[in-house]
């Protein structure tokens, strides 16, 4: 279990190194990309970081519950998703408020990447705890389907304007979404958010399996290999679009993180190799703080200004980026150049967490 978990940990580690960053460019406006997100229907690099994220959640779930359920009934089980679920989103909510003054109360954003974390959680745990192994494929078949059919067989099209999860936001949670209109994380695209925690489960049961561990390697490519295929050729029929969390976004990025998953475990469990890894396992040990202290240091940067000789307000994060990064000529070099540097520091940060044994565990 301890090696299976190492390899987990340095997926989730490349994952969370990824995700601090794309979020954190010297500039937005000057990407490349492949470290941007995809406008609408299509997707790039960057868009496979929160999905596997959530199909980590599916994995590391299905090892602690099969521990777990040896001295805790499924009700008990069920209390603690729940609880560990909306701390989740608490967390998330908190830093949405920050920095906590009644204004931002007022507009808060409901939707989120942590309460979305939470309630998946939440969701997908009790699926698989009140419905058998065997049945749980089918449940992602029918979450996948009944969203297909909410997208495109209500009435309502696949445009930024005029799709199903729009309508239901501005209905529920108007004031209180990402944009004006507008929430990547919407009421709808939950569904098929947990179908892909649910690909997860299905991975950490392989990992609890007592197959060979080059078996195991091989069932994950090649489940990667046919969701990846499966993914692309489906966008044909329905476009791989992350906001609209489509079906064939599912399968496509469950194929690459369950790719991604096996060549850690063959890296980690059938080599035996870690110890070039260990930058990307420092954070793969204590992802959640390196996620809400990098989000917070990022809002924090951009939140402290002051008036610059020129008459314009000028920020934080602008007067670090342009002294450590002005003298680089091209200024999406700079820009991302500066996202390796918030990497490095972060780095050092979890580091000095690590040594003193400090994690946070939800």
């Amino acid at each position: 279990m301890k090696q299976r978990l190492a390899s987990l940990d340095l997926f989730r580690g490349l994952t969370v190194a990824g995700m601090i960053f794309v979020n954190n460019p010297g500039d937005w406006g000057h990407l490349y990309w492949p470290f941007d997100h995809a406008e609408w229907h299509g997707w790039t690099p960057t868009d496979l970081i929160f999905p596997f994220f959530l199909f980590i959640v599916g994995t590391a779930g299905a090892l602690s519950l099969a521990k777990r359920r040896e001295s805790a009934t499924t009700p008990v089980l069920l209390r603690q998703a729940f609880v560990r679920g909306m701390t989740i989103a608490v967390v998330g909510w908190a830093m949405a408020w920050f920095p906590f003054t009644l204004e931002r109360l007022s507009r808060l954003r409901i939707p989120g990447v942590l309460p979305r974390i939470g309630l998946v959680f939440v969701l997908g745990t009790a699926l698989v705890l009140l419905v058998s192994r065997r049945a749980i494929p089918w449940v992602v078949g029918a979450l996948l389907a009944v969203h297909t059919f909410l997208l495109t067989g209500l009435g309502f099209d696949l445009t930024r304007s005029g799709n199903v999860q729009r309508a239901v936001d501005l209905a529920v949670l108007n004031g209180h979404l990402w944009k004006k209109d507008w929430d990547p994380e919407g009421l709808v695209s939950t569904l098929t958010a947990v179908a892909t925690m649910l690909t997860g489960t299905l991975a950490g049961w392989l990992l609890l399996s007592d197959e060979a561990l080059p078996r195991k390697v091989g069932r994950l490519l090649a489940w990667g290999a046919v969701g990846i295929a499966v993914g692309q050729a489906s966008s044909f029929l329905l476009p791989i679009n992350k906001n609209l969390w489509t079906a064939s976004y599912v399968v496509l990025t469950s194929g690459f993180a369950a790719l991604s998953l096996g060549v850690c475990l063959h890296v980690v469990d059938v080599k035996g190799v870690m110890r070039p890894f260990a930058f990307f396992l420092t954070f793969g040990r204590n992802p959640l703080l390196a996620f809400v202290l990098s989000g917070l240091l990022a809002k924090s940067l951009g939140l402290v200004k002051w008036t610059g000789p020129d008459g314009k307000l000028v920020s934080l994060h602008r007067f670090l980026y342009r002294g450590a990064l002005g003298w680089i000529g091209d200024p999406t070099l700079a820009s991302h150049a500066w996202a390796v540097l918030t990497v490095l520091f972060w780095y050092g940060v979890m580091r000095l967490f690590e040594r003193k044994g400090w994690y946070w565990k939800v």
